[in-house]
């Protein structure tokens, strides 16, 4: 019976140590068990999470690729419609170093300036602050074309080309630079109202005063496509006018301005 006892208190106290064993042992074992299954889990995680951000990264720079190489294609088709429509024959072409068929504006504004021919060139002059001076073709008439000119700010601040316009309602686009390194597009409305649809810097404008810059407009439809200096710098779509004048213009922003228009040129499309 005392064996018995003492062989009953020997397999508590196994008993006992094989617990505590397993309560003191097998708990870190179990511990650094689920801290490798979640090692595991998370590597796993991180690898899949690896493999979709670089699968993301790739597709990222995939599609940048896409978008810079669509880019560069349609720079390069807008560059080949510059080219196609500016190629061939004129429908109208001028020096305007005088009066020609296309029957320029000629006149003196209220305040000082206005268009003039002088110096082997068409010159619009504007000296009242927040105006600008317009000479219109007013015997022209265009609807589809690529329009072309010369522009050269000789003081002051901007100038720029008149298309689809009406002289007598003062409904037209109109298409500046300045010398601040900005252009625009925009519809006039009548007399005191215009909305811009462009507006933006550019570095292919040449700021200097006494600098050159060459104009075109290529008008087809709702669809206008602005250059300058051959350099293709903004699209857009508007039906607001179809046909009309060409023109020329100086604009006051704060400077009296003088701006010299030459070898104007303009190809129907």
């Amino acid at each position: 019976m005392f064996l018995t006892l003492i062989v009953l208190a020997v397999l508590v106290i196994l008993s006992g140590i094989m617990l505590v064993f397993y309560t003191e042992v097998a708990r870190p074992a179990q511990l650094r068990a689920n801290a490798t299954a979640t090692m595991q889990s998370f590597t796993a995680s991180t690898a899949t999470a690896n493999v979709y951000a670089t699968g993301t990264a790739h597709v990222t720079a995939t599609a940048h690729a896409k978008a810079t190489t669509q880019a560069k294609a349609t720079a390069t088709a807008i560059q080949s419609v510059y080219a196609n429509a500016t190629s061939g024959s004129p429908a109208f072409g001028s020096s305007l170093a005088y009066q020609d068929d296309g029957n320029w504006d000629t006149y003196d504004a209220v305040g000082g300036g206005g268009c003039a021919f002088r110096d082997g060139a068409l010159h619009s002059t504007i000296m009242k602050k927040s105006f600008y001076v317009p000479c219109f073709a007013k015997a022209t008439d265009f609807d589809n074309f690529a329009l072309e000119t010369e522009v050269t700010i000789v003081k002051g601040d901007e100038g720029g080309v008149i298309f689809r316009g009406n002289d007598k309602t003062s409904k037209f686009y109109y298409f500046r630079i300045g010398r601040d390194g900005f252009y625009s597009l925009n519809v006039s409305k009548d007399d005191k109202n215009s909305t811009p649809l462009l507006y933006d810097t550019s570095s292919a404008i040449k700021k200097k005063a006494g600098d050159m810059n060459l104009l075109t407009v290529i008008a087809r439809g709702k669809q206008i496509y602005l250059f300058i200096n051959k350099q293709f710098v903004a699209g857009t779509t508007d039906g607001s006018y179809s046909a009309g004048e060409i023109g020329v213009f100086a604009g006051n922003n704060g400077n009296e301005t003088d701006v010299a228009f030459s070898n104007v040129h303009v190809w129907s499309l």
